[in-house]
């Protein structure tokens, strides 16, 4: 069985940025399949993915390919995203209280163009945003020269990691808290035994306790132990048997009625990785099309509907040409 992943790494070495029905027609397979192994190339991390789509689709790139990445996403924007790329590329640095609303709305969705910078001078701090393609030093030149006209010669500092600061300071207060929490507690326990002691008396009231009865938790782990059956999950799993389909994750959506697995599949360029939307239903319709496709999206896989039902005539249509080549339906 050939891998071909390095040959399409070094396609895109020599093509730059691409979409999958180019990498479908270079390795002589369909559009599916080669969405299934670029996913997984970003998944090693050996190419990184748009979160802008061209066509329907993302485009697949390596580290260093962000400026031909940039020109073929960039060309692809309407609407307000495109005014506000026009911006920031202009700009170069943008300091987003001086923003629009809707600017900073756009702005923020611009993930392949943009990135956010958390800059403090004294104790002023700001918040700007950087075209992806201006460098660190660039861009403090940018954000040093704003803070001076706005708040007087200042060292500005770049607080990258800010977000991860806070986070350490939240967890930390949390711990603090409970640490006062227990010695607090401790001193009252210790004022409350000396003022028994001193009224003598013969028992210590004590707060009450909830307790959990022995058949709740028995019936809480029954029901943690229950693992998804009946008749349309065993045909789905029969059906990835009889296709040598390894069932790498499962999660039950609705009880027999709706399943979401990440597979691998067998094929001559190796294992590719999918996910699978399994819907029992006796009329599959569009929107049913449309929730399987938005699932996958959000997982970075190609995506397999797989069905006991019919199939409307809309959904076809949105199979066979919108999402053509992006979305396989299945009939058990």
């Amino acid at each position: 069985m050939v891998d071909q992943r390095d040959d399409v790494v070094n396609f895109i070495k020599a093509n730059g940025p691409v979409l999958p029905v180019q990498v479908a027609k270079h390795v002589n397979t369909n559009i599916l399949f080669a969405s299934a192994m670029l996913a997984e190339l970003v998944e090693r991390k050996m190419l990184k993915i748009t979160h802008f789509s061209v066509g329907g689709s993302p485009l697949y790139y390596l580290s260093g390919q962000e400026e031909p990445m940039d020109r073929r996403l960039g060309a692809s924007l309407g609407g307000k995203e495109k005014e506000a790329y026009n911006l920031i590329k202009e700009k170069k640095v943008i300091r987003e209280i001086d923003l629009e609303p809707w600017q900073r709305v756009a702005i923020k969705s611009l993930k392949d163009f943009t990135s956010q910078l958390n800059v403090g001078s004294n104790e002023n701090n700001e918040v700007f945003w950087k075209y992806h393609l201006v460098n660190e030093e660039e861009a403090k030149s940018y954000v040093q020269n704003i803070m001076d006209q706005i708040y007087g010669k200042q060292e500005v500092i770049n607080n990258q990691s800010s977000l991860q600061e806070n986070i350490v300071d939240i967890e930390k207060q949390k711990i603090d808290t409970l640490y006062s929490g227990v010695i607090v507690k401790e001193l009252a326990e210790k004022l409350r035994e000396e003022l028994l002691k001193e009224m003598k008396l013969e028992k210590e009231i004590k707060p009450k306790e909830i307790k959990i009865k022995p058949e709740a938790k028995k019936e809480e782990k029954k029901k943690a132990d229950i693992k998804p059956d009946g008749k349309f999950y065993n045909n789905i799993i029969s059906y990835f048997a009889d296709n040598n389909i390894n069932v790498l994750s499962e999660e039950l959506v609705k009880k027999d009625k709706e399943f979401d697995f990440i597979i691998e599949l067998p094929s001559a360029l190796g294992n590719l990785r999918y996910f699978v939307k399994a819907k029992s239903k006796p009329n599959i319709n569009d929107a049913d099309v449309s929730m399987a496709f938005s699932d996958g999206q959000d997982k970075k896989l190609p995506i397999i509907l797989l069905s006991n039902g019919k199939t409307s005539k809309k959904a076809n249509e949105l199979i066979e040409k919108k999402l053509k080549g992006q979305i396989i339906l299945k009939l058990l």
